[in-house]
């Protein structure tokens, strides 16, 4: 019996993967996930007009140039390098820039700063903006900007306020935080934002798997009934082997064809590594407003202890719910004789995983809930919740083991009385209706 076990096993799995769809589905699996983590620099290399140097050319007739380009640099660094634009001081005449602009028809920017007659705090020189077609509001938008920031300067200055003065009236205010809850978590805005990553990271990836699981089954129960090659394998082997091998070899893909992926994100970040200059690396990762900041928040708090001594139950949690599925949906495929039928008992699944989905990232919001919490306990949807509300401090490392008892329990159940039914249910061809049949085996 072992031996059969293990021959439907291997081949249920080799149908899957030793197979030429599945080969090409990985490349383009493996081509489509390199393309998107590098994106940006496979648009870059195709080249184009945000390519082009932007050149902002000031024509300072009013002593305003180093203020202005102090406000561009620093305020609006950003948008410079985004757009790829530069601030440049220009001895042409208007006339002589606006031909050149006109001759190259070019993006470059002309901002003519002139006199006026009558100087006052509200008017203290007059600004053209100059350009060939229209500008990106966003640009144009922080052009204004510095325009007033330096306007605001000038006049400061021409009211002879020491530069010491402007400087501590420009200087932030320092902001004392006081919390009042005695023991309020010091990470809790940290995992408010760490949530949404969860979100996207873990909880994206399980639902494409499961719904991976679902499909298989039902296509390959469903095949081998409709080719009546089902009596030849249930008079070799017992409907439990059969059984399992068909959960197990779904349940392996489904969890190869993850690791897969977790494989070609990582030669996507290599290639991205290795294309991208180091000093665009290191100004990335250094960034207050990147990716460094919220790993050095992360490794600088406890959630990282935390985390790491709760990925072990994640993994248990996540196998579980795997096989949890695969035998709710097991037992329910081996009623159908066609997938038209199949794809009715979906809905059960699809609503669990909905409902687990849609709680997931409901969970950084409505933080306390009382709802949520519940729902983290309840099989089927505490696969794809009780990690995320683990990692935001709403479930304690005890409410993961009873998510897993509860779970493993659900399984024995599962297995128990579902294998009855799927002993009844696989040589079943009756036509008649699907829910009808589901309740009959089930009384049988």
């Amino acid at each position: 019996m072992k031996n059969k076990f293990k021959f439907l096993l291997k081949d249920s799995i080799k149908k899957k993967i030793n197979t030429k769809p599945f080969k090409i589905i990985n490349i383009v699996l493996l081509i489509i996930m390199v393309g998107l983590i590098n994106l940006d620099s496979i648009v870059k290399l195709f080249g184009g007009d945000f390519d082009d140097l932007v050149n902002i050319y000031v024509v300072d007739n009013v002593d305003v140039y180093d203020d202005f380009k102090q406000v561009m640099d620093n305020s609006y660094l950003d948008v410079l390098e985004n757009y790829n634009a530069k601030v440049i001081k220009s001895d042409k005449t208007i006339d002589e820039l606006k031909k050149e602009i006109i001759d190259d028809e070019s993006k470059d920017i002309i901002v003519n700063f002139t006199n006026v007659e009558n100087v006052t705090y509200e008017n203290i020189f007059n600004v053209d903006v100059i350009s060939y077609d229209y500008v990106d509001t966003l640009l144009y938008q922080d052009i204004l900007n510095a325009i007033n920031t330096t306007k605001i300067n000038k006049a400061m200055s021409i009211a002879n306020i020491d530069q010491e003065v402007l400087n501590s009236i420009y200087k932030n205010v320092t902001v004392n935080r006081v919390l009042l809850k005695e023991d309020l978590d010091e990470n809790e805005e940290f995992m408010e934002a760490l949530g949404g990553v969860v979100t996207l990271v873990f909880v994206i990836p399980f639902f494409f798997l499961i719904v991976l699981i679902v499909q298989m089954i039902g296509a390959e129960i469903n095949e081998e009934k409709s080719s009546k090659s089902m009596e030849i394998i249930i008079s070799s082997v017992s409907p439990e082997a059969h059984f399992m091998s068909k959960l197990i070899a779904a349940n392996v893909f489904a969890l190869v064809q993850g690791l897969l992926l977790v494989l070609y994100s990582i030669i996507g970040l290599i290639i991205r590594l290795l294309t991208t200059s180091s000093s665009s690396i290191v100004g990335s990762i250094s960034s207050s407003s990147g990716i460094g900041n919220y790993v050095n928040m992360f490794l600088a708090s406890d959630m990282a202890s935390k985390l790491l001594s709760g990925i072990p139950l994640f993994i248990i949690l996540i196998l579980l719910s795997f096989f949890a599925y695969s035998l709710f949906i097991g037992v329910l495929a081996s009623i159908t004789t066609s997938m038209e039928d199949y794809n009715q008992i979906q809905t059960p699944v699809m609503v669990f995983l909905m409902i687990g989905y849609f709680l997931s990232i409901f969970a950084s919001i409505y933080k306390g809930s009382l709802f949520i919490k519940i729902m983290a306990y309840v099989p089927f949807i505490s696969g794809i919740l009780a990690p995320v509300m683990y990692t935001l401090g709403e479930l304690s490392i005890y409410g993961l083991i009873i998510s897993i008892i509860l779970l493993i329990i659900v399984c024995y159940l599962l297995y128990k009385y579902g294998l009855k039914v799927y002993k009844v249910g696989i040589l079943n061809y009756s036509s008649s209706n699907l829910w009808k049949k589901i309740f009959k085996a089930l009384k049988s």
